[in-house]
């Protein structure tokens, strides 16, 4: 494909370049038959036809390193094609090709340069073929977007719109003609990805004045002076989600108005804190972060949206408008992120269960855009270690392959030649030498294994398989003397790890995550028929199982090294112990717990398995108390400090820098697959084995399977338990529950113990 760009100049925080306008007009002689186009660019752009914004999603076409991978949506042109004059038009924004970003090395990135875009259409009439390639016919110039940089957010000039620039008709004489640019470095790969959309439009729950204050403050308590606020009006959504707003006002030309986003509240006033690192010398940046700045037109009332970025926020802070402007549908939040489609569902009698996992699953759609990120505010990172943390709820919760296959393309793309795996996807060269290690790692294996696992797939599998490889042989060959490794990032934010460090020795987690990735990837290959890559996996299995088994457990009390959470319920999880250990185990296990005043003391790599430990081994009300208790640290905690997303960390002053967080979110698996006890075992088959505790008097959850929905459930009856199923045709079910085992027929059944 032709790339044109509009300007040699790319837009950086020193110098900012009005996101660019393309267009070009062509006129049709007859009835279409047929019209298709095909649009690539490295950044975002927005598609106009004949003055229509048909643009698939938002932040299109995706989010990639442009010297691996340059996306290229396809349109249907026809239904907006006409006889006669038509024209094309497209703006494009920065997206990750162009980020003035200190952190993760977005700031030096090679790719850097100014935007370009490729487009081709093919268009069939009753009278012939005609063709459309982006070259130096195509008109240019400046559009009203100012600045644009989806990490920090845009300044647009509604003084500088061009009305109709999207027309046949708009006279474009004085615009200048694009330029020829050199293709970026990446393979231009069709988009595959389900498109960002909006899914809801907030209203403020409440709003006020405030004035006189600063928003942001150094972590010793000192004011950051670029952050004062003199005055403005503070609107209250109600629920920390991601999006932006929109504006309906009415002003004088010129008025400048100033919307900023945040999480949180200090002492009842406006506060960016927790969407900002705060760090000396990074002041220039501040004002920028979470940041809309728009210039009115004057005249008739303007509806102000921003384009190409998008925020983490519960509260927005609007500055330059007057008390006359305040109106009730001056401001709303339009919630956006990738469509995918809900499939599951879970309730129960807790109201406190039932709100985490509302709260779960809004954590899990505020930080999905294209794939999902650490948070909606600050990072807006593909972090593996989260995509990997995350993944079965998100498959279980969502019908999202299609995100997390194309995902792995990228994930694909930064594998170096010896195997290694970078801590963030996609990234610029950032995250080799920290941010990375087994448990993040394992995204290039577990994300596949679940999407086979959920949806029978196996592309994900087919494609990633020579990367699995790569990295299987990489990790075997880090192993120290004992056979074990120890690289990377350990238990992350364990309560309390601040002041007194990871507990679980580094070995045991990457050792016991190493086990396992070779265990999937294992499956993975005898899938693929890919014998040799699946011995080379069993192999290292067996290895690996024998070098924890001899150098961290201590067979004596049957404890694992490190004597923690962590530790214990890891190995029980993957059943290091000795059979005739296993029970001793168990029960240093809840010793452990009762020392630590039944409050949870694990970070994310024990939170994946110290509640299916629990609740297998009967104590089942402990895992759910451990949960659901209001204190710190835990997850009930999170309410009772007004959470309306799932936090990044159990303990407020731990590394808790975010309020809207994905990674904690395997609560949604256990919730619907061992307490309502809808256990998918394939793409068409689940074991309803439901575990009921003494707290609850009964629990819920729905599946829509390809087939239909299935619904599962138990409640407490003066004759015992009743279990009740429905299951759709052409999906097989068994019920599974103390000493009984039956299958499940189609349609409803019902058992009361």
């Amino acid at each position: 494909m032709q790339f044109i760009k509009a300007t040699n100049k790319y837009c950086t925080l020193k110098e900012n370049i009005p996101a660019p306008i393309f267009r070009k007009t062509f006129e049709i002689d007859s009835e279409v038959r047929s019209a298709r186009l095909d649009i690539a660019t490295p950044g975002f752009y927005e598609l106009y036809v004949n003055g229509e914004n048909i643009t698939h999603g938002l932040l299109a076409p995706y989010i990639a390193n442009p010297d691996h991978l340059v996306y290229l949506d396809s349109y249907d042109l026809a239904p907006y094609l006409r006889v006669g004059g038509n024209a094309v038009a497209v703006i494009l924004g920065n997206g990750f090709a162009n980020q003035d970003v200190d952190g993760w090395e977005f700031k030096n990135a090679a790719f850097r340069a100014p935007l370009c875009v490729a487009l081709s259409a093919q268009i069939v009439t009753e009278k012939g073929t005609a063709s459309i390639i982006s070259d130096e016919s195509f008109k240019v110039s400046t559009s009203p977007i100012l600045f644009d940089m989806y990490r920090y957010g845009i300044v647009y000039d509604a003084r500088e719109e061009r009305d109709g620039f999207a027309s046949f008709e708009y006279d474009d004489s004085g615009w200048d003609h694009a330029i020829s640019a050199d293709a970026p470095k990446g393979k231009i790969t069709r988009n595959r990805a389900k498109p960002i959309r909006v899914r809801a439009e907030l209203r403020p729950v409440r709003w006020e004045r405030q004035s006189d204050f600063y928003c942001l403050y150094y972590k010793d308590g000192r004011p950051m002076k670029e952050c004062y606020i003199k005055d403005g009006y503070l609107f209250d959504f109600g629920v920390n989600t991601a999006g932006v707003c929109r504006l309906r006002i009415k002003g004088e030309a010129g008025q400048r108005i100033t919307v900023r986003h945040g999480e949180t509240l200090r002492d009842g006033l406006f506060d960016i804190g927790s969407t900002v690192t705060v760090k000396e010398g990074t002041e220039r940046t501040i004002d920028l972060l979470q940041h809309d700045v728009y210039y009115l037109k004057g005249g008739e009332e303007e509806i102000l949206s921003p384009s190409f970025t998008y925020h983490g926020f519960r509260y927005a802070f609007v500055e330059g408008i007057t008390e006359e402007q305040l109106h009730d549908d001056l401001i709303t939040y339009a919630v956006f992120n990738t469509d995918v489609n809900k499939r599951s569902h879970f309730e129960c009698s807790d109201e406190v269960l039932n709100r985490l996992y509302d709260i779960s699953i809004n954590a899990d759609l505020s930080n999905f855009h294209h794939f999902p990120t650490d948070c909606p505010h600050r990072e807006k990172n593909g972090w593996t270690g989260d995509v990997a943390l995350s993944a079965e709820q998100l498959l279980l919760s969502f019908d999202c392959k299609e995100n997390l296959t194309v995902w792995l393309e990228s994930l694909r793309c930064a594998q170096l030649e010896s195997g290694m795996l970078p801590g963030i996807s996609p990234t610029t060269g950032w995250g080799y030498k920290w941010g990375n290690g087994p448990f993040w790692d394992q995204a290039a294996t577990v994300v596949p294994y679940f999407i086979h696992k959920y949806d029978g797939d196996l592309t994900a599998m087919s494609e990633s398989a020579d990367m699995i490889s790569r990295y299987l042989r990489y990790i075997a060959g880090r192993r120290d003397g004992r056979g074990l490794v120890e690289v990377g990032l350990g238990d992350w934010v364990q309560p309390g790890c601040v002041t007194h460090g990871i507990t679980a020795p580094l070995c045991l987690t990457d050792s016991l995550t190493v086990y396992d990735i070779a265990d999937k990837a294992e499956y993975i290959f005898k899938k693929l028929a890919r014998s040799e890559d699946e011995q080379f996996a069993r192999e290292l299995k067996t290895e690996i199982r024998s070098a924890i088994k001899t150098h961290l457990i201590d067979r004596e009390s049957a404890t694992a090294k490190g004597d923690c959470q962590t530790s214990q319920a890891l190995l029980l999880h993957f059943g290091m112990f000795d059979e005739s250990d296993r029970e001793r185990a168990f029960r240093r296990l809840l010793e452990i717990i009762e020392n630590d005043k039944r409050h949870l003391n694990t970070g994310v790599i024990g939170l994946k398995c110290i509640f299916d430990v629990l609740i297998s081994g009967g104590e089942c009300d402990l895992a759910l108390e451990m949960i659901s208790r209001p204190d710190e640290p835990s997850y009930g905690a999170m309410l009772t400090r007004g959470a309306t997303a799932l936090c990044e960390s159990l303990d407020v002053n731990g590394l808790n820098e975010s309020e809207n967080h994905h990674f904690l979110g395997d609560i949604i698996r256990v919730f619907i697959s061992l307490i309502a006890g809808l256990k998918l075992t394939s793409k068409d088959s689940f074991i309803f084995e439901p575990h009921v505790p003494t707290s609850l008097e009964y629990a819920r959850a729905e599946y829509v399977f390809s087939h239909g929905k299935a619904l599962c459930g138990w409640e407490k009856c003066e004759g015992g338990i009743r279990f009740y199923a429905d299951v759709p045709e052409g999906v097989s079910a068994a019920f599974r529950f103390s000493d009984v085992e039956m299958p499940l027929s189609s349609g409803h059944n019902e058992i009361v113990i």
